[in-house]
């Protein structure tokens, strides 16, 4: 008993730092906004340092000082003045360390620590699940194992306590200043009319589903975000429909301004085309852009290539898969409907817990094809699933490529989105330009087209 009493290892921490960090803040409350972003009150060891951080940050937050005396006084208010060791605690921290300079350092080692523990944590419950012989699969071990870490790898010191609204209300109002000044977290699509839709573009832990009929130009959308989001950000694209080399014939002929079958062609007499080329290749040099061609693509792949992508990168920012009809569920046909259902609800929870936005392209159903209008809800394949998951769903609707089409001239380079579902705001029709032949979407520029609005042609 003594021997094994003795192998016991106290969970890493360093109350030194702590107490520093604490000391440091009492002294000068400026000092928080050099440690704000990297610790809340659970990255603390001990627990009277939990509560009195806590203390200190409501009050700093409320724009109130925070000294021995008035972090006291709201410990005393929530009767938690004496787990928190009391006043004599507070003056003793308070005279810890001289100044405040080197506080971000202090702060960096509790956090550090902290993610030690949490380290530790989880090896725990990878271990006990992996020896439990009834339990999950291999594979699911695995895939728990892996976002356990990537948790930890992207977690960013956010309060994630239960939270009082009066205490949660100054950094409400500092995040309304901050989007008045322009400062939004959205990421741009690059098309303006989604955009305002979409109060400034696609948000990180949020999913986003855009569904159409097969050759409307859902694929070229797709890359046509990617390749916007990829000019200023880590972007990972994969395609369980086309090999890298044709997505890159897409992205050639869209930045290029060259049509796609004279670049699939490749003819060596078309100086028009390699200059084309020349171009787009430069262009495509300097995107964070990432593919992968892998079929028939599991919820575990996905989950396994956005982390290590992450991991390389140090951010990924959006997630594009295409599309979610190929995907593998590991079940028989009559589960289809429960593994689209796993598949989605496991892509939102993957966007939130890698802070990304996801963009999952569904194919619409047959019904969608019998009258010339555009698609609905109803059309998108197990509609309910995906509709509870998304953030947003957008349906693509491309007049002349719909089967009953006229071809009439009115619709010729005219798509819409028509954003069906929004969770955060406002639904509505986003008219498109849409150039087939270059793979190249833009906003509309001019009237809507007066036919594209009537539900049906006679």
């Amino acid at each position: 008993m003594i021997d094994d009493a003795a192998n016991l290892r106290t969970p890493p921490q360093s109350i030194e730092a702590e107490s520093s960090v604490l000391g440091a803040l009492l002294l000068d409350n400026a000092a928080f906004s050099q440690v704000e972003s990297l610790l809340d009150a659970g990255s603390f060891y001990r627990r009277e340092h939990r509560l009195i951080y806590a203390a200190i940050s409501a009050q700093i937050l409320a724009s109130r000082p925070a000294d021995v005396i008035t972090v006291h006084e709201h410990l005393a208010s929530r009767a938690e003045a004496e787990q928190a060791g009391g006043l004599a605690y507070l003056n003793e921290l308070a005279q810890y360390v001289p100044s405040a300079g080197n506080i971000r350092r202090y702060a960096e080692i509790v956090r550090e620590r902290c993610i030690r523990r949490k380290l530790v944590g989880a090896a725990d419950e990878i271990a006990s699940a992996a020896f439990d012989p009834q339990g999950r699969s291999v594979e699911a071990l695995i895939d728990a194992a892996q976002m356990a870490v990537a948790r930890l790898a992207t977690a960013r010191g956010k309060r994630r306590e239960p939270q009082h609204i009066r205490d949660s209300l100054p950094a409400y109002i500092a995040h309304l200043q901050d989007l008045a000044e322009g400062k939004n977290p959205a990421i741009p699509t690059g098309l303006g009319g989604l955009d305002a839709l979409l109060n400034g573009g696609l948000r990180r832990g949020e999913l986003f589903v855009l569904g159409a009929r097969p050759k409307v130009g859902k694929t070229a959308l797709g890359l046509a975000i990617a390749r916007h989001v990829a000019r200023s950000l880590p972007v990972l694209y994969l395609s369980q429909e086309m090999a890298v080399y044709e997505l890159m014939n897409r992205h050639a002929a869209a930045l290029g301004g060259c049509d796609l079958g004279a670049i699939r062609r490749a003819d060596p007499h078309d100086p028009k085309m390699w200059d084309a080329l020349s171009r787009a290749a430069e262009i495509m040099a300097s995107l964070d852009l990432l593919h992968d061609d892998q079929t028939a693509l599991r919820l575990f792949d996905i989950k396994r290539k956005a982390i290590e992508t992450k991991r390389q990168r140090g951010d990924l920012a959006l997630l594009v898969v295409d599309f979610l009809q190929l995907m593998d569920g590991g079940g028989g046909e009559d589960n289809r409907n429960r593994e689209l259902d796993v598949i989605a609800n496991g892509l939102k929870a993957l966007a939130g817990d890698l802070d990304l936005a996801c963009i999952l392209l569904s194919q619409l159903n047959r019904k969608a094809d019998e009258h010339f209008a555009p698609p609905t809800m109803t059309h998108l394949r197990d509609s309910g699933a995906i509709e509870a998951a998304a953030d947003a769903v957008a349906l693509m609707f491309t007049p002349n490529m719909h089967p009953l089409s006229r071809k009439e001239p009115e619709f010729a380079g005219y798509s819409e989105v028509h954003l069906v579902a929004h969770r955060s705001g406002a639904t509505g029709l986003v008219p498109l330009s849409f150039h087939a032949p270059f793979q190249q979407l833009s906003d509309w520029r001019g009237p809507r087209p007066e036919r594209a609005s009537r539900a049906r042609i006679e």
